[in-house]
C-alpha cells in the first residue's frame, strides 16, 4: 500500500514545467542542425536543470535517443530517419498528434509520458521550421513586382 501511495505521489502534475524550455528549443535545433557538440552542451544543461522525476528521465532519455539517432551513420532500420526522409507536412503533423496524444494518456506511466512530451517537441520544433523554411524558398511576390517593374522602367529609359 505504502508503495502505491508513494507512486501516485510521484506523478507530478507540474512534470513539463521542470525541463527549462530554452535550452531544449536550442538542442532539437542543433540536433536538427547536425551540431552535435552544441547539442551535446545543451543536453547537459538540460540534465542538471531538470529533477529527477519518473517524467523528466523519460523526457531526458528521448532527447538523448534523437540524438543517437541522427548521429550514426546506419539509419537503415532507424524508424525515425526513414520516416522523416521526405518531412512532408503531414508526416510532420501526424507524427506530432501522436506523439501529443501519447504524452497526454494517464494510461501511459510517467517515464513514458516525458519520452512521448520530449518526442512531441520535437515535432513542434519541425513544423515549426517547415513553416519558416517555406516563405524563404520562394521569393516574396512584392519582391518579384518590384524587381520586373524596375527592370520594365529600365529598359524604357
Amino acid at each position: 500500500m505504502s508503495r502505491k501511495k508513494t507512486r501516485s505521489n510521484g506523478v507530478d502534475s507540474g512534470g513539463p514545467k521542470v525541463i527549462p524550455q530554452i535550452p531544449v528549443n536550442k538542442f532539437l535545433e542543433h540536433v536538427e542542425a547536425r551540431a552535435w557538440t552544441d547539442a551535446e552542451k545543451e543536453l547537459d544543461i538540460i540534465r542538471q536543470k531538470s529533477d529527477n522525476s519518473q517524467w523528466s528521465r523519460g523526457y531526458v532519455k528521448a532527447l538523448e535517443g534523437l540524438m543517437l539517432t541522427y548521429r550514426t551513420n546506419d539509419d537503415k532500420y532507424i524508424f525515425l530517419p526513414k520516416v522523416l526522409a521526405s518531412k512532408t507536412e503531414d508526416t510532420i503533423n501526424g507524427l506530432k498528434k501522436e506523439f501529443s496524444e501519447f504524452a497526454a494518456n494517464e494510461l501511459h506511466g510517467d517515464y513514458d509520458r516525458g519520452y512521448f512530451k520530449a518526442l512531441d517537441d520535437y515535432f513542434t520544433l519541425l513544423g515549426n521550421m517547415k513553416n519558416q523554411r517555406t516563405p524563404a524558398d520562394a521569393p516574396p511576390p512584392q519582391q518579384v513586382t518590384l524587381d520586373q517593374s524596375t527592370t520594365s522602367t529600365d529598359q524604357g529609359k
